[in-house]
């Protein structure tokens, strides 16, 4: 069981699972969504307060996940509320 954790940190955890599990660098992954490398690095270091789904979209497809895939792990299963 995963530990309740705000959207925030379950969205960077999902990514970098993603980038792990396909073995890739973040800047390989940022072309492959047709993102800026900085947007990636600034959502995977925390910067961004708020990572649009847009740009969430963008990364899945370059990843080659749908965004239901992406939603669809345990970290997103319980999270905080938002306040």
């Amino acid at each position: 069981m995963v530990d309740t954790v705000d959207i925030k940190t379950a969205v960077i955890y999902r990514l970098n699972d993603l980038i792990n599990q396909k073995d890739i660098t973040v800047n390989e992954a940022a072309v492959c969504s047709g993102v800026p490398p900085s947007t990636l690095k600034n959502i995977l270091y925390g910067q961004s307060k708020n990572a649009g789904v847009v740009t969430i979209k963008k990364i899945c497809d370059g990843l080659d996940v749908t965004i239901q895939e992406f939603f669809a792990d345990p970290i997103f299963a319980d999270l905080e509320p938002e306040l």
